[in-house]
């Protein structure tokens, strides 16, 4: 348990040292939203299309979320390296002295991981739980045919409750911001079935 424990104390400490809190939080949020509208687009773009079957859902979300943990991980671990070399040049400079093995050095660095991990992976999961329904419909025969409707359910629930906690961390009504985020996916969903009427 005190290893557990160490191991957060740590990571907090980085976090604080190389004020990374602020792009975990940013990352987090801008990320999640990408794969929940995205894997919501890929189930309802692919509900449309008659004849469509389940398995090709799956593994079409599944090769998207796995080229959105790789996007989202190796972008976001670039631009925060190229970040964090630029503010250890500006910290070397005010201090005449290599700090890449300081204490400063050590944060930053673990502070650029932990944010491009959680950024991709919270990227990954919030887009394989949009596609859950079809996951386990593939089990559950009887489920297919709700399979749409119960992932864009799934992508409306994430995105209201990421709305709210943006609205708790921006400090602002977290109902009415959960609200426009969940109105953001019902737009999406419109714009969907609008080309889909369209083209047909």
């Amino acid at each position: 348990m005190n290893f557990f424990a160490d191991i957060w104390s740590n990571v907090q400490r980085s976090l604080e040292i190389s004020e990374k809190q602020v792009a975990i939080r940013r990352y987090f949020f801008s990320n999640s939203f990408d794969g929940v509208l995205a894997m919501m687009g890929l189930s309802l773009g692919a509900a449309i299309v008659p004849g469509t079957k389940i398995s090709t859902v799956v593994f079409a979300g599944l090769g998207t979320a796995i080229a959105m943990l790789v996007s989202g991980v190796s972008g976001i671990y670039l631009t925060e390296s190229a970040e964090t070399r630029r503010l250890m040049r500006e910290i070397q400079e005010s201090m005449l002295r290599d700090v890449s093995d300081t204490v400063i050095g050590k944060a930053a660095a673990i502070g650029t991981l932990i944010v491009s991990f959680v950024g991709g992976f919270s990227n990954f999961l919030l887009s394989m739980a949009v596609l859950l329904p079809y996951i386990v419909s593939l089990i559950v025969v009887e489920l297919q045919p709700m399979a749409p409707a119960l992932s864009a359910a799934v992508a409306l629930v994430i995105l209201f409750v990421l709305g709210m906690f943006l609205g708790k961390f921006s400090r602002i009504n977290i109902v009415m911001t959960g609200l426009r985020m969940a109105g953001l996916g019902i737009i999406t969903a419109a714009l969907i079935l609008l080309v889909e009427l369209l083209v047909s």
